[in-house]
């Protein structure tokens, strides 16, 4: 009996040694997540979208360049969903090229600059005002990613096109070349690269004149490289930024969108005074993921 006790005494004991051991750990790691905690910058930069050429993949040629072709795969989806991702944007020129925004009411349901500008000049009745509104229209893009064979080492790029309502676009080609070989050019294992034709119209923009369908190929002869493009699992949004409403609003107006740190909103450069235009508590918004091209050339 005694022995049993003397058992049940050291076996509480022990317990109780590893009880304390478990607190002493317990308050170690909160001392050390305290440490850790307080001693983090008071300020972290928020983890931003890095505005990169690489990943977008556009129609242009060299001025004197009359005509060109290039080479493109397009990706297969994950879910086996169309990979022509459709988007609602408003384009206009600004200081001399054409930049495309996307719009807040259709792809976030919120409101929007150019649509309520649009709703504003329709109201009027007048037939001109109607005319202008033309320009404020969201317009019916595409998104497709894909492989630029000739810079394959650019990775996994962003192409965005307009729909031609006129059923001549970039979209009808591939459309047509689909309903002519009744094959999945997507496919990772046997599907086909797209020849695009890209000639000068009347005007000098460069603009997509044809698509041919090549022979079937893999994806890429490296299983490692497929991969890697394959499992890309970027959007749209990830590459072409959605600006807010206060953003959008100074465009609209037609002025320049600076940041403000300390008013922490976006104000139009025309209207600051020289000084502050020149404040170190202003950046300069850069059109990260926004389609720029010079006016003279661009893409249909």
């Amino acid at each position: 009996m005694h022995t049993y006790l003397t058992l049940q005494s050291e076996q509480r004991s022990l317990e109780q040694k590893q009880n304390k051991m478990s607190e002493k750990k317990n308050a170690l790691a909160a001392m050390l997540e305290q440490y850790e905690s307080n001693n983090k910058p008071k300020y972290e930069k928020k983890s931003e979208k890095v505005y990169d050429l690489k990943n977008y993949f556009n129609t242009f040629i060299k001025e004197g360049v009359k005509s060109a072709t290039k080479q493109i795969r397009i990706l297969p989806t994950a879910d086996g969903s169309s990979p022509f991702v459709e988007m609602y944007g408003h384009k206009v020129q600004v200081d001399g090229e054409w930049k495309t925004f996307a719009c807040l009411k259709h792809e976030k349901g919120e409101a929007c600059p150019f649509c309520e500008a649009r709703e504003a000049l329709l109201s009027t009745g007048k037939e001109s005002d109607k005319e202008l509104a033309k320009k404020y229209n969201a317009k019916l893009m595409y998104v497709v990613k894909l492989i630029d064979r000739d810079n394959e080492a650019d990775g996994v790029k962003f192409w965005r096109f307009n729909h031609d309502y006129r059923k001549e676009g970039i979209y009808d080609k591939i459309i047509g070349v689909l309903n002519a070989i009744k094959k999945d050019v997507t496919n990772a294992e046997n599907g086909r690269d797209l020849l695009l034709t890209i000639n000068r119209n009347q005007n000098g923009v460069p603009v997509v004149s044809a698509v041919a369908s090549l022979d079937p190929t893999p994806l890429s002869e490296d299983a490692e490289q497929s991969k890697t493009w394959l499992s890309d699992t970027r959007t749209w949004e990830d590459v072409y930024a959605v600006k807010t409403y206060d953003y959008l609003e100074i465009i609209v107006k037609g002025g320049s969108p600076v940041w403000d740190k300390e008013k922490k909103t976006f104000v139009d450069k025309a209207s600051l005074t020289s000084n502050e235009s020149e404040a170190s508590h202003l950046e300069s918004e850069l059109t990260m993921g926004v389609e720029t091209v010079k006016a003279n050339i661009q893409t249909a």
